[in-house]
This record gives structure tokens, C-alpha cells and sequence, in this order.
């Protein structure tokens, strides 16, 4: 009898054992749901239930350093891009720092991307964009993220909380994102 108890106890921590690595490899989504109000006609809500987070960290020596956070609806991975289906979202927040600034817990505002040709990059800030489909949409100046946490490490991660907004202003539809986010780095080969 004390055999087999033994043995569904082995059997059990082996379970345990396999649930935790298969909840651990899989572990590449979002903590949470993003809210977005995307800048198309007078703005449209879309819930974004993250499938895919992952980022993705370059120093351009003398120039800036980049952190790239990819949100999507679906299944992506660091190796190669895959466009999202017409009922799929991705949003991708890209976060710019001065070359000798790295990055760390703080908020940055969200503003225009700089032009490929702009030369270093003078402060912190970040910009964003999504798609849908076939369709792009780049989020207007306004509101900030927030780095909760930084880690670039090999097995690194970045978390933090979305506060996107933008009221519209007549010309431009509003637009926003909302929610918090988790993302391991991607490994680079």
C-alpha cells in the first residue's frame, strides 16, 4: 500500500512538474488586456487580448538606444515578422533614450518618432503604433508610459502600464491605449 501511495506521489510531482514548465514556455503573453481607441473616423475601440508580448532591446552607439515592445492578438515571435489577419491586432510601443541613458523604471512621453535621418536622439521619450488587418494607425502625441520594471538582461523582461491619450483636436480623430503589459526580451542568436 505504501507503494503505491508512493508512486501517485511521484506521478503527482511529476504532473506538477510538467503543468509548471508548460505554464512557464507559454509565458510570453500579456499580463493583462490593452484598451485601445485606434485614430480611425472619430475612433474606434478595440480590445486587445494579448496572445503574443515580447521586447526587443538595440544600442545605436552615438546615436540612441531603442526598446521595442510588440503586443499582439496573435501568435508572433521574435524570428520573423507575420502581418495580422483582418481580425487581429498589433501594437507596438518603441521607446528612444539618449545613447548614454539607459533605460530604466520611469515615465516617458509619448511623442512623434524622430525622421530615420534626425541624427542622436536628445531625450527620452516613446511612440506607438498598431495594425489591424491590412491597416496602420500611428498614435498621435499625448499621455505617457509608465516602466514599472526593467530587466535586459539574457532572460530579461520589461513591464509597465499604458496611459496613452489623445483627445482629438478637430483635424485628427482621438486616439489612446490603456492597460498594463509584461514582456520578455528576445533572445539574440
Amino acid at each position: 500500500m505504501a507503494l503505491a501511495a508512493s508512486g501517485r506521489s511521484r506521478a503527482a510531482r511529476q504532473l506538477s512538474l510538467l503543468a509548471f514548465l508548460a505554464v512557464a514556455c507559454h509565458d510570453d503573453a500579456a499580463s493583462s488586456n490593452l484598451d485601445l481607441l485606434l485614430p480611425d473616423g472619430v475612433g474606434r475601440r478595440v480590445e486587445l487580448v494579448p496572445k503574443t508580448a515580447f521586447a526587443e532591446y538595440v544600442e545605436l552607439p552615438e546615436l540612441r538606444r531603442e526598446l521595442r515592445i510588440t503586443l499582439a492578438s496573435y501568435v508572433l515571435s521574435c524570428d520573423r515578422y507575420v502581418a495580422p489577419g483582418p481580425n487581429d491586432v498589433l501594437f507596438t510601443l518603441t521607446l528612444d533614450a539618449p545613447a548614454a541613458e539607459p533605460f530604466h523604471p520611469g515615465t516617458y512621453p509619448l511623442e512623434s518618432a524622430d525622421a530615420p535621418d534626425a541624427g542622436p536622439t536628445a531625450r527620452a521619450k516613446a511612440f506607438a503604433v498598431a495594425r489591424q488587418g491590412e491597416r496602420g494607425f500611428v498614435f498621435p502625441n499625448g499621455g505617457a508610459v509608465e516602466l514599472r520594471s526593467v530587466d535586459l538582461g539574457p532572460a530579461g523582461q520589461v513591464s509597465g502600464v499604458l496611459a496613452l491619450e489623445f483627445p482629438g483636436d478637430g483635424t485628427r480623430p482621438a486616439a489612446g491605449a490603456h492597460g498594463k503589459f509584461e514582456a520578455h526580451l528576445c533572445h539574440g542568436e
